[in-house]
């Protein structure tokens, strides 16, 4: 199917430019927050900006991407989460890349991410908390990845979660899956250490806002490619900043009802 006139091209090489130019090297670890219709036209699909982030990294570097399952199973009691089989909710891009055959996913419940790449193993942490140590999305930091959102705002940017988790902001709480299991890409079943690390009722976060923050600490790179605004920025240099603010201010990453609610009411009295 072709275009209707008016919508953005983009094909692969656009992308791998587009990553280029952003200061994405050959040998990069990167973690891609993914919209496929924000672009317009991509010519072969989720298949091609897969391709993209590939060749973007080259053989040396390493593709990372949330695979999440958290709209299916985080309001469930006992789950059994299939690494190999269970679809993401990420949209379209994560999904085409957890498929390939190649692909390592790593075995939380809730926040489980795909990675290809020399690094790959050792991004898979070891399936307990969803941000902090030992984390998948701790290694990002640790291996001193690239986030990228293609197409996507802040709102996307789980990597402000770490903080959220390394801090112990006190209006999240941790909830056990007691009882899970994970059948793991090789069959076996073993039981699930998953926890899950969720906001108490009525707080919610803004980090959208937090794209103007990075912007103006100098640590934010943004392009254009199609009709996608590509941003990237090293998720330490994520991580750091937020740590600084959420010492500062424990609320820095609520929205201002929340900020409100967090200095009116003690965390916990309402889930």
């Amino acid at each position: 199917m072709r275009p209707t006139s008016g919508v953005a091209r983009v094909n692969r090489a656009d992308i791998v430019q587009g990553l280029r130019s952003l200061g994405v090297r050959p040998g990069d670890g990167v973690f891609a927050h993914t919209s496929l219709s924000a672009f317009g036209w991509v010519e072969g699909n989720a298949e091609a900006v897969c391709d993209a982030l590939l060749d973007a990294v080259g053989p040396n570097g390493t593709v990372a991407v949330p695979t999440f399952t958290w709209h299916l199973y985080h309001d469930q009691e006992q789950v059994v989460f299939n690494v190999r089989k269970d679809p993401t909710d990420n949209g379209a891009v994560p999904e085409a890349f957890r498929r390939r055959p190649e692909a390592l996913r790593s075995d939380h419940v809730c926040h489980s991410i795909a990675a290809i790449g020399p690094r790959a193993d050792d991004l898979m942490g070891d399936g307990v908390r969803p941000f902090a140590e030992g984390s998948s999305m701790h290694q990002l930091y640790v291996h001193d990845c690239w986030c990228l959102l293609l197409g996507c705002g802040f709102h996307a940017c789980t990597a402000l979660h770490i903080a959220e988790e390394l801090t112990q902001v006190p209006y999240r709480y941790y909830r056990h899956f007691r009882g899970s299991s994970v059948i793991r890409a090789d069959g076996h079943v073993v039981p699930s250490k998953a926890l899950e690390f969720l906001l108490y009722r009525p707080y919610h976060n803004d980090f959208q806002r937090m794209g103007r923050v990075f912007d103006q600490a100098g640590l934010l790179r943004t392009v254009r490619v199609g009709a996608a605004r590509v941003h990237c920025i090293k998720i330490r240099a994520i991580v750091d900043l937020a740590l600084e603010l959420l010492h500062k201010d424990i609320g820095a990453l609520l929205c201002e009802e929340s900020r409100r609610y967090l200095a009116d009411a003690p965390p916990g009295a309402s889930r």
